[in-house]
C-alpha cells in the first residue's frame, strides 16, 4: 500500500500513476480524493508477479520517487518561464 498525502495540482494523479508504472508496479486499486487544495491518495500495489513488496530497499526506492515527484517547486518543472 502506498499513501500519497500533499498538495494538489493539474496533472498529478497521471505523474504519480505514471511514476508507479515506471517503477515497474501494478496498481491493483486506487482511492482518491481530493480535499481542497490537498490530496489523499492511496494505491493498493504489487510488483509484475502480483507479489507483495516486502523489500526494505525496494520500498525506500519507491517512497524516494513519490517524495521528489511531491517536492515544492516540482509543480513548475516543464512549465515555460512567464514573461517578465
Amino acid at each position: 500500500m502506498v499513501e500519497v498525502v500533499g498538495l494538489d495540482r493539474p496533472g498529478l494523479l497521471f505523474e504519480m500513476t505514471t511514476t508507479l508504472s515506471k517503477l515497474n508496479l501494478n496498481i491493483g486499486s486506487a482511492h482518491v480524493a481530493t480535499f481542497g487544495e490537498r490530496v489523499v491518495d492511496v494505491f493498493y500495489v504489487t510488483d509484475l508477479f502480483g507479489a507483495k513488496i516486502t523489500s526494505a530497499t525496494r520500498q525506500a526506492t519507491i517512497k524516494r520517487a513519490l517524495i521528489a515527484l511531491l517536492s515544492p517547486g516540482r509543480e513548475t518543472a516543464g512549465k515555460p518561464a512567464k514573461p517578465p
